[in-house]
């Protein structure tokens, strides 16, 4: 439990408290050993590593994103191996019929090093050790365990991580980085997980007396705390050394059986911070957006970025600044109101209203029922004159930007192609625009009446949206609002043929730009969605 004060304060005061806080702080680097766990680990870290490129192949690409998140289970979550959120047995079974399956098919070498993965995964069942947890609840016991606080990068397990903790004699709060980032301060707190996959505000401006950065000891970079300032301040409040504590041991050597080698790696071999990380396993579903060339967009690709959510799933956000999101605006909670906004205003702290299907097929489908029998000529007239581009950009020897630049050329005086072609877009923002692209694609239409049928669309469209959001308000009601002030999420349901809702808090935008499909856009997502 957070310490509290008896009288209300006032957010200055909260922020001078903070930092007191900080200034005495103590952090502790502590990492931890088990040789079943650093087995299993390099041996998938050496697979995964070892595929390069083919990760994404079909043959593959289902064992590999099983393999990470296992490797992130390991070393991120505390709870004993055997424990049945992790299905480390399950996974071994399911590697063990891919090996069947893919050998005489694919190269033997990697075959061979899926196949020194397995007993790994056997052994973690097998064990049932709880190394991270042993480690965390040795710390917390230091002082008192009710005023503490552990920090997981999947708030997926804080149920669990609360239970087992409970079943070994700790009572302590769970939750994720994103809880330590508000004003409330605790007496220890534990942070599991790669020791550079931290948010700097937990280490430059710390809510505890004692923190300790809990993680296993085959991680490449050692956690470091950035300067609150900049330039040639010299302060203790500002920077503070992390200490180096004393190895963990959990766990005996067990005698390698059945091709399974335990051999020390060598520098090379240890993790990055963004191995086991979630955002590791984010970026796998999709391919990374490569800005060079011509052709890097494509009738449905568009790039996004990806937003962990406070109740550990994520949401993908479109760049383009066209692109509008469900949010909720909060002026003094619980006071909310349902908003259509730009995608690209949207960040850390913002709350999202989504659903488990696409968001643009969603207003598609809404937009369709208020144009009623028109619907399908309208949409028509829609495709045809994106198709025609779409051809355009194919035909061009330099792909979208070949097409922009004669666009230009021609007096458009934007040519945003690439969202343009996008089933995304209706119609460009400029009617003047437009008709020099329907000139350019001599399409012989007549400029007014197509756009006044395209305007059509684009009225029905965000009439469908302020309709749901209307019926999202309706459904917000103050517990549920008390809820998500609470917890960071609510579900709603909204009246009529609509299902259930997730309201969750943004708790951090990963900066890496992927090029996704429309239909992975705005939609609830978890790590094991696969594209």
């Amino acid at each position: 439990m957070a310490e509290q004060s008896g009288e209300p304060m006032t957010t200055l005061e909260e922020i001078d408290r903070v930092y007191a806080c900080a200034a005495g702080c103590e952090i502790w680097d502590q990492p931890v050993e088990h040789p079943i766990a650093r087995a299993f680990v390099f041996a998938a870290t050496g697979f995964l590593r070892g595929l390069g490129e083919a990760a994404d192949s079909e043959l593959w690409r289902s064992s590999a994103a099983l393999l990470r998140r296992c490797r992130r289970f390991v070393c991120t979550v505390p709870l004993p191996f055997d424990h049945p959120l992790l299905k480390f047995e399950a996974a071994a079974h399911q590697l063990e019929s891919e090996i069947a399956r893919l050998e005489g098919v694919v190269d033997p070498e990697h075959v061979e090093r899926m196949r020194a993965v397995v007993p790994g995964l056997q052994g973690l069942a097998a064990d049932g050790g709880d190394p991270l947890g042993d480690c965390t609840r040795e710390f917390l016991t230091l002082e008192d365990p009710r005023e503490g606080f552990v920090a997981l990068t999947d708030r997926g397990f804080t149920d669990a991580v609360v239970k087992a903790m409970a079943l070994n004699g700790v009572e302590v709060t769970i939750g994720t980085h994103a809880d330590l980032l508000g004003h409330d301060i605790y007496t220890s707190v534990v942070v599991v997980g790669s020791p550079t996959w931290i948010h700097q505000g937990l280490l430059n401006a710390p809510r505890t007396e004692n923190l300790a950065l809990v993680h296993y000891g085959f991680f490449r970079e050692d956690p470091a705390v950035a300067p609150l300032l900049f330039g040639p301040v010299s302060s203790t409040h500002v920077t503070r050394p992390i200490k180096k504590s004393k190895l963990f041991r959990s766990g005996a050597p067990k005698t390698p059986g059945g091709g399974w080698q335990q051999g020390e790696p060598d520098a090379a071999g240890l993790l990055t911070a963004e191995e086991c990380s979630p955002s590791e396993e984010i970026r796998a579903s999709f391919p990374r957006h490569s800005s060079a060339g011509g052709r890097s967009g494509a009738a449905d690709q568009v790039e996004a970025h990806a937003a962990v959510l406070a109740d550990g799933s994520h949401v993908l956000l479109p760049t383009d600044f066209e692109a509008r999101v469900f949010s909720l605006r909060a002026g003094e909670l619980p006071d909310v109101q349902v908003e259509q906004v730009l995608a690209s205003s949207v960040g850390r702290g913002d709350y999202l209203a989504l659903r488990n299907r696409s968001h643009h097929q969603d207003l598609v489908d809404r937009a369709d029922a208020i144009l009623g029998p028109d619907a399908t000529s309208l949409r028509t007239t829609q495709a045809e004159w994106k198709a025609r581009l779409w051809e355009r950009t194919k035909q061009h020897p330099r792909g979208i930007r070949g097409v922009a630049e004669e666009l230009r050329s021609r007096g458009a005086a934007t040519a945003n192609v690439s969202y343009w072609i996008s089933d995304w877009c209706i119609r460009p923002r400029s009617k003047a625009d437009f008709a020099v692209v329907l000139r350019y694609l001599a399409a012989g239409a007549d400029v007014d009446s197509v756009w006044e049928r395209l305007r059509r669309i684009d009225s029905a469209h965000r009439s469908a949206g302020q309709r749901y959001a209307d019926d999202l308000q309706q459904a917000l009601t103050p517990d549920r609002v008390g809820r998500l002030v609470e917890a960071g999420w609510c579900a709603v349901r909204p009246t009529g043929a609509d299902g259930e809702t997730l309201v969750a808090r943004i708790d951090y935008v990963l900066a890496d730009t992927l090029q996704v499909p429309l239909n992975a856009l705005c939609r609830l997502r978890t790590t094991e969605d696969i594209r």
